[in-house]
């Protein structure tokens, strides 16, 4: 059976060193004349949208959607050529297994982030993580990152021609609303201690598992209920028929 898993980016992927905040900042500052607090604001398990639009309420800008959407855009403009290789780590164990599971005849990767787009290829690419993944939801999709995995099964339908059941998808994040996306469409959901939640707190909000790290891939394939068997990859050469007498 056919899977599709779909990976958040930020704390699950890799890390970036705040450069994300600064640029928000530097767009905001520049779209209203005047240096926004974004100090009040966590970022963590947002979509862009969202966060947007919760630093202008904060400082007391009425903003609208297309006010919304001009500071992503100008947002996207500074952060995205600003972003370079050593602002972005990959975290444990993150290669090796999307090595693997690209490998695989039987997976599909995706992502649901709340990053826009543009910014969420950009930190892929500069560690080369981004060729693993054609589709996705992103954060200028919607501000509500509930709506997001639905959307992402869409477009992964659109890009494989395959109809995936929910009990085939899971949602793989280090937030609490990556678990609650995952709900939201019915699919399943696994997280991982590798962002700013803790074990605890992840774990009070019902993963159907929860990891330290993406770094033992026997186990992560457990807990993504992915076969651990090699028959389904790609780079599997067959042996060849014995010789009759």
């Amino acid at each position: 059976m056919e899977k599709l898993l779909l990976f958040d980016i930020d704390g699950t992927l890799v890390r970036t060193n705040g450069s994300t905040r600064n640029a928000v900042e530097r767009a905001l500052a520049e779209l209203v004349g005047r240096p926004l607090d974004t100090g009040a604001i966590r970022f963590s398990g947002k979509t862009d949208l969202q966060i947007m639009a919760e630093v202008f309420d904060a400082n007391g800008v009425d903003a609208d959607e297309t006010l919304i959407r001009e500071a992503l855009d100008v947002y996207v403009s500074i952060a995205e050529p600003g972003l370079m290789s050593s602002d972005v780590d990959v975290l444990p164990g993150v290669r090796p297994l999307l090595d693997h599971l690209h490998d695989r005849s039987d997976i599909h990767l995706g992502l649901v982030t709340g990053n826009v787009e543009p910014m969420a290829y950009r930190k892929l690419d500069v560690v080369e993580l981004a060729t693993y993944f054609s589709f996705g939801a992103f954060g200028c999709d919607n501000a509500n990152r509930n709506c997001l995995p639905a959307l992402a099964i869409d477009r992964a339908h659109q890009h494989t021609g395959i109809r995936f059941e929910q009990t085939c998808v899971t949602v793989i994040g280090d937030t609490r609303r990556d678990i609650e996306c995952s709900r939201a469409a019915g699919a399943r959901a696994v997280a991982v201690c590798t962002g700013h939640a803790s074990r605890q707190d992840l774990s009070s909000h019902g993963p159907d598992a929860i990891l330290d790290n993406l770094s033992a891939l026997d186990d992560v394939l457990r807990a993504l209920d992915v076969p651990t068997s090699t028959q389904h990859l790609r780079s599997t050469v067959e042996p060849s028929p014995p010789e009759r007498p």
